[in-house]
């Protein structure tokens, strides 16, 4: 079966660290899916730079948030989850902690653990 490429969604200011943990769970032999791409620095007043998300988003098959502390409110975080909302591309929001507050507008939040992993990324 062909793993699912997913875009990896995240505050680039704060988060690069849960960046490099899925990007390491996504190099085990039995991860179901496979990282496309990622955020990039934002500036989500753009235009360059978003029409390159638009682009790396939609040939993925699913965004994923990473949710840290200040995810819900990084604009670049909100502009990519809008344009996979635009692009009918599944959204999966993984919390980096219990309390994290997700992204209202891009649905449930999961707890990060492999198991969710493997369950909603596969």
């Amino acid at each position: 079966m062909a793993k699912k490429k997913i875009y990896v969604c995240f505050d680039f200011a704060d988060d690069c660290a849960l960046k490099n943990e899925i990007v390491a769970q996504s190099q085990k032999d039995d991860a179901p899916f496979k990282i496309s791409n990622w955020s990039a620095k934002e500036d989500a007043n753009n235009p360059k730079w978003v029409k390159d998300a638009k682009y790396r988003i939609t040939r993925c098959d699913m965004l994923v948030v990473l949710i840290g502390e200040n995810s819900h409110q990084a604009p670049g975080v909100l502009k990519e989850i809008e344009i996979a909302m635009n692009a009918k591309i599944k959204i999966v929001q993984l919390l980096s902690h219990p309390q994290s507050q997700i992204v209202e507008s891009a649905g449930k939040g999961h707890d990060w653990t492999w198991e969710n992993v493997m369950k909603l990324l596969g």
